[in-house]
């Protein structure tokens, strides 16, 4: 019998960017790995580069419960003991994209693009982020809900309509760049699971990534889960 591949995709903040309270927050990541340990996946991947997976495993066997503040410590680290994993998977692909993309683009939208300004504006404000008054893994629930992905998805397709006086396809570019990244950890996913047709991967990676890996994954025939459905 041919058994549906599985993926479940968490979409995680990066925690580098608050380490005091991510400190404060221990109790409450130890819950969310609870949490997420009863999902039961038989592989966990996270947002590494593919080509250093040696160094994470690496770091994985020697952190003695001792982490640094990564995400992919805090959480997948901790996970993975949780479920007495050997091993975690880096798939990640940082191509040809770079800062300066991004610099472009966002200087771009601000000095031609003001309807799509306060869309980023807006959404921003109304986004899910680590706070010293909302529960960690409620703050992780409002991250990874549909209305949550389905507007990052309206917000990327609607950077195609960028461009500057000079003519340049700023957002083209981005986005050729950013999709080409999405396909390669698609593969680099696929590539884990060759071997054997009954798993569930847990991958771990930025938000911003969910609503075209999902896309990607559900036409490929996989099932995907959501994280935190009630």
């Amino acid at each position: 019998m041919i058994m549906k591949k599985e993926i479940i995709l968490v979409g995680t903040f990066h925690f580098e960017q608050d380490e005091k309270l991510v400190r404060e927050k221990e109790i409450e990541i130890l819950e969310l790995v609870e949490h997420l340990s009863k999902l039961q996946p038989t592989k966990i991947a996270v947002e590494w580069d593919k080509n250093k997976c040696h160094q994470l495993n690496k770091e994985y066997k020697n952190s003695n419960e001792n982490y640094t503040i990564s995400e992919i410590q805090q959480i997948g680290f901790r996970l993975a003991e949780t479920l007495k994993h050997q091993e975690l998977f880096a798939i990640d692909w940082a191509g040809n994209l770079e800062n300066e993309d991004l610099i472009n683009l966002n200087n771009t939208i601000q000095e031609s693009f003001p309807d799509l300004l306060n869309s980023l504006r807006t959404m921003s404000e109304n986004s899910s982020v680590l706070s010293p008054t909302t529960s960690l893994i409620n703050s992780y629930e409002k991250l990874n809900d549909n209305e949550s992905i389905e507007e990052l998805e309206r917000l990327y397709l609607s950077f195609v309509i960028v461009d500057n006086p000079n003519g340049e396809r700023v957002e083209v570019n981005f986005l050729n760049k950013w999709m080409e990244r999405e396909l390669m950890i698609f593969k680099n996913i696929i590539e884990t699971t060759l071997d054997n047709q009954n798993e569930r991967i847990l991958l771990l990676i930025g938000s911003d990534h969910l609503w075209m890996l999902s896309r990607l994954f559900e036409g490929k025939g996989w099932k995907v889960i959501p994280p935190f459905s009630k």
